[in-house]
C-alpha cells in the first residue's frame, strides 16, 4: 500500500500545489464509515431521493482490505480561493487517484473509485474531525475478491471533435 500511495505524489499539479492528502481507515473508522453512508442511505430512500449506486460502494467498503478517503486541503483554508485554482486542483487530485489506481492495478490490486460517499461529506467530515473538502475514497482489495468484468468505453470516434 505504501508504494500505491506514494505513487498518487507523482501525479502533476499545477504549479506544484499538491492539493491533496489522504486519510487511510483502519478497521474501526472504515466500520463507522459503512454506518453513517447506511444511515444517509435510509435517509434519502424515506425522503425518495436519489441514492445512486450507494448500495454497491458501501459492499465494496465493506469487502475492501484498505480504504482511503482523498481529501482537497485547500478550498477552506485559502481566503483567494477561486474557482480556477479548485478546477485545477481537482484535476490534480483525480490524477493523483488515477495514478494510485494504475500502480494497484500493476500489482494485481483491484480498486474502486468511490464518489457516492460525498452523499454524506458532512457527516465522514464530522467523523474524521476535518472541514477539508472530501474529493473521493478509494477501495483497496487484494485481487482476490471477485474479478469484476471491464466497462465498456465510448470510441474515440464520439469523443473528439476535429477542427480545421
Amino acid at each position: 500500500m505504501r508504494e500505491i500511495l506514494e505513487s498518487g505524489l507523482w501525479a502533476p499539479s499545477p504549479k506544484n500545489r499538491q492539493p491533496w492528502y489522504f486519510i487511510a481507515c483502519g478497521p474501526q473508522y472504515k466500520s463507522l464509515i459503512i454506518a453513517v453512508l447506511k444511515k444517509k442511505m435510509e435517509e434519502m430512500r424515506a425522503e425518495s431521493k436519489n441514492f445512486g449506486s450507494l448500495p454497491i460502494s458501501i459492499t465494496a467498503i465493506e469487502e475492501c482490505s484498505d480504504f482511503l478517503l482523498v481529501y482537497n486541503q485547500y478550498p477552506r483554508r485559502e481566503p483567494d480561493y477561486n474557482t480556477n485554482r479548485w478546477k485545477a486542483d481537482i484535476l490534480s487530485i483525480g490524477a493523483c487517484i488515477q495514478n494510485m489506481l494504475l500502480a494497484a492495478h500493476g500489482k494485481d490490486v483491484q480498486t474502486l473509485w468511490i464518489c457516492d460517499i460525498l452523499y454524506a461529506e458532512d457527516e465522514i467530515n464530522k467523523l474524521m474531525r476535518t472541514n477539508d473538502e472530501l474529493v473521493a475514497g478509494v477501495a483497496f482489495g487484494s485481487g482476490k475478491q471477485k474479478k469484476i468484468p471491464k466497462r465498456p468505453r465510448t470510441g474515440l470516434k464520439d469523443k473528439v471533435v476535429q477542427t480545421e
